[in-house]
């Protein structure tokens, strides 16, 4: 017993087991499945980097608000897939005044992965009421993490944003 709860106090203190706080955020284009990391209500994105929390579109681990999507657009390529178009934001708790921010994998933005990305950058601009989710290949400039406050159009070059019916 002693040398089994060592052998998981040992694999714990080396950091082989990620923690809870772990966020797992996922789309999918053929279901539909968006997964977001998003402040805590009534927080400014940019001041909770470190603590956001997911919400899926499936429930895991918590459900995004089906009426939190305005549009909901895909795109994939051969380097990335990716999410976008227009948001309800007071349906999640996002200030309207915000400015936006960015989640990613870096590692000021808290412990956040996108299994079988390398990379992923987020950004959700209340203030204009979009967001948008890239999922990388490979590091690069598709999924450049230094670009925050140049929001979806300027960090991703998204230029399509087809008119939500009640945005």
């Amino acid at each position: 017993m002693r040398l089994a709860l060592f052998s998981v106090l040992s694999v714990l203190a080396l950091g082989l087991i990620r923690s809870e706080a772990t966020n797992v955020v996922r789309i999918d284009p053929k279901s539909g499945l968006v997964c977001l990391i998003l402040p805590p209500p009534g927080k400014l994105i940019g001041d909770t980097e470190q603590n956001g929390h997911v919400q899926c579109t499936d429930g895991k681990p918590k459900l995004l608000p089906s009426k939190f999507f305005a549009t909901k657009n895909f795109q994939v390529t051969k380097d990335y897939v990716q999410a976008w178009g227009f948001m309800n934001d007071a349906s999640v708790g996002l200030l309207k005044k915000d400015g936006g921010g960015q989640y990613d994998v870096h590692k000021d933005s808290g412990d956040n992965i996108a299994p079988g990305y390398p990379v992923f950058v987020e950004l959700l601009e209340p203030d204009s009421g979009r967001w948008c989710i890239r999922f990388c290949h490979e590091k690069g400039p598709h999924c450049n993490m230094g670009r925050s406050s140049d929001g979806c159009e300027g960090a991703l070059g998204i230029t399509s944003w087809p008119s939500p019916s009640h945005h």
